[in-house]
């Protein structure tokens, strides 16, 4: 294993390790708190690290992009996992308070549901992408994007 290919499987550790950083081939971001709920900065983290992958997903070709994406892939693991511990701070959206009818545990169930099913999927992804399995890699980042816009219909407060 080369000393490039260690340090970057040192970062992916230490990702895991400290959901506080946000760890990428090519830089350490910190992502910083904002006035929100626990639940909303972390929503935040995902989104951005979402978004940041759009660039590197393009490129699984080249190495130093497939393992910068799983990094970031890596950030939106946990920072869901960390929402899924915050669901209950998440309100109820006024377009579901006919479904939920004032059931907040109810309601922090189903985005925990929702919030588990998207971990998986982007936990999934990291791997892929560290194997080297692009099409499928593809795929898992096709599906999360895919969940993301279905929790956002469902469980996202309109603005």
């Amino acid at each position: 294993m080369t000393h490039t290919l260690q340090r970057r499987a040192f970062l992916a550790a230490t990702a895991a390790a400290l959901p506080v950083l946000t760890l990428s081939t090519t830089q350490a971001r910190a992502f910083a708190p904002t006035d929100h709920s626990d639940f909303e900065n972390n929503m935040d983290k995902a989104g951005d690290a979402l978004k940041a992958m759009r660039s590197p997903m393009r490129d699984l070709d080249n190495d130093d992009a497939r393992h910068e994406a799983a990094m970031l892939a890596n950030t939106v693991t946990i920072a869901l996992a960390q929402c899924v511990k915050f669901a209950h701070q998440a309100p109820i959206p006024v377009r579901s308070e006919s479904k939920y009818d004032g059931d907040t545990d109810r309601f922090a169930t189903d985005l925990r549901i929702k919030l588990t099913e998207a971990v998986s999927a982007a936990n999934a992804l990291s791997r892929q992408l560290l194997m080297g399995n692009t099409e499928e890699a593809q795929n898992l980042y096709a599906s999360l994007r895919q969940a993301r816009k279905e929790g956002h219909d469902e469980f996202e407060e309109e603005d």
